[in-house]
């Protein structure tokens, strides 16, 4: 592989070495038993950091919000996203993303730290809108993620965490194709304003780790869930619900392994 990678940087030098900007989209599909889900996703990177710019999902239109129930008497509650602006920023040689969500009411800083990506760069080959991609496979927080990189962009970013290829990451799914990552646009050499990069802590928002964030959507997601049971006269144990958030995508995480 690092044969292969080497021909790249003799073939494209000229070509890779002016390119230290990009903005790309991606379309993120999701899917679970009960929905089917799409959500564009805006990085904003040069070789050094990045920036996500996550906007709201949208439901596939063969589905709807709300509660439904199917033809084994089981209510489905399809919840509709939280109205959070969303953004990620991360740097090419750190391990932490750290979140910024804010709405009209609230605003919190997420830190999710101690990422760690065991990449295998494998010998397949492919073209994606022009570009010949390599395929790399790792696991992380209990999934088996495929990806496709771009040596001839080498700005070590891609969509939702996964970061620290030889290269941009164009496409990207998990083993069972639950989750699929497709770049949509793509600008080179795109001019910053200065700072654009950087967060800016506001001083009235509430930090905290990822794994308190997951606790505070845990406790109010099961006092929701209480308060739909009371309304609909139930005790529980009979209602399916399609959550929006990491968890659902992620199986497992560090702390639990200690």
């Amino acid at each position: 592989m690092k044969s292969i990678l080497s021909i790249y940087l003799i073939i494209y030098p000229i070509f890779i070495f002016s390119q230290n900007t990009i903005i790309a989209e991606y379309l993120h599909i999701s899917e679970s038993s009960l929905a089917k889900k799409n959500k564009t996703i805006l990085l904003f990177a040069n070789q050094e950091k990045a920036k996500q710019v996550h906007f709201k999902s949208e439901l596939n239109q063969d589905y709807n919000y709300g509660a439904s129930m199917n033809k084994d008497g089981i209510i489905e509650v399809i919840e509709k996203p939280n109205e959070f602006a969303n953004t990620w920023f991360y740097e090419a040689t750190s391990k932490d993303i750290v979140k910024s969500l804010e709405n009209a009411n609230q605003k919190f800083v997420v830190y999710d730290s101690g990422l760690n990506y065991d990449w295998k760069i494998t010998d397949k080959i492919d073209n994606i809108g022009g570009y010949q991609v390599v395929k790399a496979i790792t696991n992380f927080r209990g999934r088996t993620f495929t990806a496709w990189f771009a040596p001839s962009i080498p700005i070590g970013f891609g969509p939702w965490k996964l970061k620290g290829l030889p290269g941009l990451i164009l496409k990207m799914h998990d083993k069972e194709r639950k989750y699929v990552w497709t770049l949509t646009k793509l600008s080179l050499n795109e001019d910053f304003p200065k700072g654009s990069l950087e967060l800016n802590i506001p001083k009235d928002a509430k930090e905290m780790t990822y794994q308190e964030a997951l606790e505070m959507s845990n406790q109010a997601y099961d006092e929701q869930k209480r308060r739909r049971s009371s309304k609909l006269g139930m005790r529980g144990g009979n209602i399916k619900t399609v959550r929006h958030r990491d968890r659902e995508l992620e199986r497992s995480y560090e702390w639990e392994e200690n």
